[in-house]
């Protein structure tokens, strides 16, 4: 029997398929292993970096807050040393005061007349003299007027002391100095409110030492895929900032209305206002893979709310985009690719050769089995017929026998010779007319088998030439071949009076059916469960491998068939089931 080549063909295409299915799915399981490796590396790089500048502005604004008090003890001397009404004190007064008190400035703020407006009406600083307004300073302007009203500030921006109050540094709207922190005091003993302040210089320079952009450097230093680390506002980035415009007309934009608060930003992409919304939106962590000028680049956004120790709001929520080199993952995934190919190689070509193996062996394997059945078909059919030469060549020496008796008178040997005769015909027909040559042939064989080991054999079968080729005769006479030899085997060990073996054949409901039946041993009922595993026998003896029922089920199986075993008054029976189509 030949291997059926496009049986190797399919198996060949699947086993190809397979190994692709399994590798592709391997290299981008391992891709996102790797992605998300690195998301997470930055993730927990941006949780670190979130630390180190939570702990630097909160020494920033300890050092804010110092300067707060230092500046609220310049102004209650400025007020020990001033007349109470602003109208009776100079400029030039306050330019020598501030000078005294070691701070950059004083000036004096009191209403303008216009409503509530607050303006400066004495300055040591030339410039401050021109705000004649403040009511576009916001929550400033709040504090202000709160402090003028009621000697203290309620808002929750800021440094608050009695009747005193410190903004935040900043950009000052006189344009006076790059960045200035400014405190305000007022206890209703004069006219007008003492606003002192400083340059923000020592700020600056301790930001500069352990602020942000210095965490974000060293971070940058030690991480040599990093390409980029920004602290984005969580208020205004992606919106056009918020201008102020300064006494001499020039626009500035605050310290806390910068888009970018902290690192540098050059490395912009489409979806980086989607993902740095999500991150605040989601509380999570985003990370994506973008392209940035034909370059991949994973971008990670990290939000980072304000934090409310104390009822003080002076922290702006801010979001950290981190960018990292893509490109180390991609060479990693491209060698892994590359090995993954040359597997794929390897293992296809040894999948080839333990495919052709594997069919040479069941092929050969079939082929004997086939051979082996076909052998026992072709010897139980010959002597089947045999049988039947053999009648019609004694033919005519049955009827010289009959008729010498005839002519002898010799009825009742006439008779006794007729009965016999006609038994040993009935038994022939009976197995012609069973319907299926292989059926046939197999009961002929037994039925020898029988009578030399004395056993009765009683044998019925009906509708057997109604059976469609759904089912191989060669299989027939397997699963019907091992059940009377195990039977024959079994009723061996009985008296030759208790040798029974009953084998029945019928049709019922599209199905045909087979029982065969035996006396079993008293004390020696075999297990059920058991009797259908490989290398199980209730034989004595070695010779016997167990091998004759699990064949028996292997096929009815093959053909979605059932096998039914019990055992009543002293028997065993099996009953096979196979369906006809």
């Amino acid at each position: 029997m030949r291997t059926n080549r496009s049986v190797i063909y399919v198996t060949f295409i699947i086993v190809i398929l397979l190994l692709i299915t399994n590798n592709t799915s391997y290299y981008w399981y391992t891709k996102s292993l790797l992605t998300q490796a690195l998301a997470d590396r930055m993730e927990s790089t941006a949780n670190q970096i979130r630390t180190s500048i939570e702990q630097a502005e909160e020494g920033s604004f300890f050092v804010e807050d110092m300067i707060g008090e230092q500046l609220r003890s310049a102004a209650i001397f400025a007020k020990s040393q001033l007349n109470p009404d602003w109208h009776n004190v100079t400029n030039e007064q306050l330019a020598a005061l501030a000078k005294e008190a070691d701070v950059s400035g004083y000036s004096l703020m009191t209403r303008s007349g216009k409503g509530d407006d607050i303006m400066v009406g004495r300055s040591s600083e030339p410039k401050e003299l021109t705000i004649t307004s403040t009511i576009a300073f916001g929550y400033w302007f709040t504090a202000f007027d709160q402090l003028l009203k009621n000697h203290q500030v309620t808002i929750p921006e800021g440094q608050k002391l009695p009747n005193f109050w410190s903004g935040i540094y900043e950009v000052p709207a006189s344009g006076s100095s790059d960045v200035s922190k400014f405190g305000y005091f007022y206890d209703g003993t004069g006219n007008y409110l003492i606003c002192v302040f400083v340059n923000a210089d020592k700020i600056q320079t301790f930001k500069n030492i352990v602020g942000a952009d210095t965490v974000m450097k060293k971070t940058l230093a030690n991480n040599p895929d990093i390409l980029e680390i920004a602290g984005l506002n969580g208020v205004t980035f992606g919106t056009e900032p918020k201008e102020y415009k300064g006494i001499d007309g020039a626009t500035f934009i605050s310290v806390y209305d910068r888009p970018v608060l902290y690192g540098t930003y050059t490395m912009p992409t489409p979806d980086d206002q989607a993902n740095y919304r999500k991150s605040i939106d989601t509380g999570k962590p985003v990370s994506v893979v973008e392209h940035w000028n034909g370059k991949p680049i994973l971008k990670t956004f990290v939000y980072v709310p304000v934090k409310k120790v104390m009822e003080v709001q002076r922290e702006m929520p801010f979001v950290i985009s981190i960018v990292t080199d893509y490109q180390s993952i991609e060479n990693t995934l491209q060698k892994q690719l590359i090995q993954l190919a040359l597997l794929i190689i390897f293992f296809t070509l040894f999948s080839l050769a333990l495919l052709y193996f594997i069919f040479r062996f069941v092929a050969k394997s079939r082929e004997t089995a086939v051979q082996t059945t076909q052998e026992m078909y072709i010897q139980n059919v010959d002597l089947m017929f045999a049988t039947i030469r053999s009648q019609r060549h004694d033919f005519l020496n049955h009827v010289q026998t009959l008729y010498a008796m005839i002519s002898k008178g010799k009825k009742e040997d006439q008779m006794r010779y007729m009965k016999e005769l006609i038994e040993e015909i009935n038994e022939v027909n009976d197995i012609i007319r069973i319907g299926q040559p292989a059926i046939a042939a197999l009961i002929q064989a037994k039925i020898a088998i029988a009578m030399h080991t004395k056993t009765v054999f009683n044998y019925q079968f009906t509708g057997m030439d109604e059976l469609s080729l759904g089912v191989k005769s060669v299989d027939i006479v397997k699963i019907l071949g091992n059940l009377i030899d195990n039977a024959f085997d079994e009723t061996a060990m009985f008296p030759v009076e208790d040798r029974i073996v009953a084998v029945h054949g019928w049709t019922e409901d599209g199905f045909m059916k087979f029982s065969v039946s035996n006396p079993i041993r008293p004390n020696h009922a075999p297990d059920v469960k058991q009797l259908f595993a490989i290398g199980y026998s209730s034989k004595g003896g070695g010779d016997h491998q167990g091998l004759g029922l699990p064949v028996v089920k292997e096929r009815v199986e093959y053909y979605r068939g059932s096998i039914d075993v019990s055992i009543e008054d002293g028997y065993i029976v099996f009953q096979i089931s196979i369906p006809m189509q």
